[in-house]
């Protein structure tokens, strides 16, 4: 499947594209870890990345654009992935739409899950991540198994640093503005599957599946 899985910051879209990609194995492609891996790599893309990050300016259309471009170019893509954090804008939308169409695919589905601000404001305070392998736990809605400790590789969790109030409240600004207008832009396309995202984690998931095998 040809998966987008948005929702504003703390919605728990990570932690949905992770159960996603394991239901129907297809890559989780997150924004993030795509940038990390583009920095890592001695090349044109990561050095413009870089300069851009270093500069404190928000990464160029074009430029992620183009970095989303070679991770989904890749084979392990070709059957299915699930989108997360890309696109931002409606320009980047566009941009996937005609990207998708030369490789002769396009999206079957795109999630929204729905959170009210205050939740996303309570929930994202008590959210550990892990750097190892980039899993997100919630200590009330979605604890670890082991206290401070990943489920998947073990390794130490930590919490975001810009996970405080007034960042968080500035980062959802941001979100209302540049990439909550995806919501009707793809409802225009009748791809949207609109899902409750203050419930936990596993009734969000079911209610995910119904709409995508329905």
């Amino acid at each position: 499947m040809f998966l987008l899985i948005m929702g504003p910051p703390g919605s728990g879209k990570g932690t949905q594209a992770k159960i996603l990609a394991r239901e129907f194995q297809i890559p989780h492609i997150s924004s993030g870890d795509i940038f990390r891996q583009a920095m890592e790599i001695n090349d044109e893309l990561g050095d413009e990345l870089q300069l851009a990050i270093n500069k404190g300016q928000l990464v160029p259309d074009d430029l992620t654009n183009r970095i989303v471009a070679r991770r989904l170019r890749k084979d392990d893509c070709k059957k299915g992935f699930i989108l997360d954090g890309y696109p931002r804008t409606i320009g980047q939308g566009d941009a996937l739409e005609i990207l998708l169409d030369s490789l002769g695919c396009k999206l079957e589905k795109v999630i929204n899950l729905d959170v009210d601000s205050n939740v996303i404001i309570g929930r994202l305070s008590k959210r550990l991540l892990c750097k190892n392998c980039g899993a997100s736990f919630n200590l009330i809605t979605n604890p670890p198994k082991n206290k401070g400790v990943c489920d998947y590789c073990n390794c130490t969790l930590s919490v975001r640093e810009d996970d405080n109030d007034k960042t968080v409240v500035n980062r959802l600004k941001i979100y209302e503005e540049k990439t909550k207008p995806l919501i009707k832009y793809y409802d225009d396309k009748k791809l949207l599957c609109n899902i409750k995202g203050d419930v936990e984690v596993t009734e969000a998931t079911k209610a995910i599946l119904a709409c995508l095998k329905g």
